[in-house]
């Protein structure tokens, strides 16, 4: 947690630094995670998570001549086969994207760089003790961060000056360390790989 928080501030100084150029566009997107591969996710417990939803929020910082630089943070909750364990991953990233314009029509390729928060949560389990009577058992909390990285484009529909609404297909790596108190069995493949269909909406709030 404390490395998403030190990449969280590199963020808003870069932020900070270049606020006098900052762009009057900002991204809304909502996405649907989809775990790929053999690894934690998929066979570290039973069948495997199930993605629920993704929320994320784009927003270029520089843009110039079609190129843009900026931020990202997307916030993924997913649920683990027939139980009540689920995983909410924070991720922030730094990202580069290029605009090409077809038309009323734009492709945008990007690619993102940034530090994932996975955290495993589950409610206490209701037991009994020696005389039948009701005991909450502990909850059960871990956390564990990766490296991420993030490829993806956007295709957008031009038709307004202020709002206009965009698919997006995208494919996200993380790289989770090794817990040090070994809660996570370490024969585990820690490559975690994600595909992310959605749509998003692109808001020029300046523009007339």
């Amino acid at each position: 947690m404390k490395k998403l928080l030190l990449f969280g501030l590199i963020i808003f100084q870069t932020i900070s630094s270049y606020s006098q150029i900052n762009t009057d566009k900002i991204s809304f997107e909502l996405r649907y995670p989809i775990p790929l591969g053999d690894n934690l996710l998929n066979k570290g417990f039973g069948d495997g998570y199930l993605g629920l939803i993704d929320i994320g929020v784009d927003y270029n910082v520089i843009e110039t001549n079609g190129l843009g630089i900026g931020v990202l943070f997307n916030s993924s909750i997913l649920r683990l086969s027939e139980t009540d364990l689920t995983l909410f991953i924070l991720s922030p990233k730094i990202k580069i994207d290029y605009e090409i314009n077809i038309n009323k029509f734009s492709i945008i390729p990007q690619i993102g760089l940034g530090y994932s928060n996975w955290r495993f949560r589950a409610p206490a389990i209701m037991m009994t003790d020696e005389f039948g009577n009701p005991v909450e058992g502990e909850k059960y909390k871990e956390n564990e961060n990766g490296l991420t990285i993030k490829g993806g484009t956007k295709f957008v529909f031009n038709s307004s000056k202020n709002l206009n609404w965009y698919f997006q297909i995208a494919y996200e790596f993380t790289k989770l360390e090794k817990p040090d108190n070994g809660a996570n069995d370490s024969k585990y493949n820690r490559n975690m790989h994600l595909l992310y269909p959605g749509i998003g909406l692109i808001w020029n709030f300046n523009k007339e």
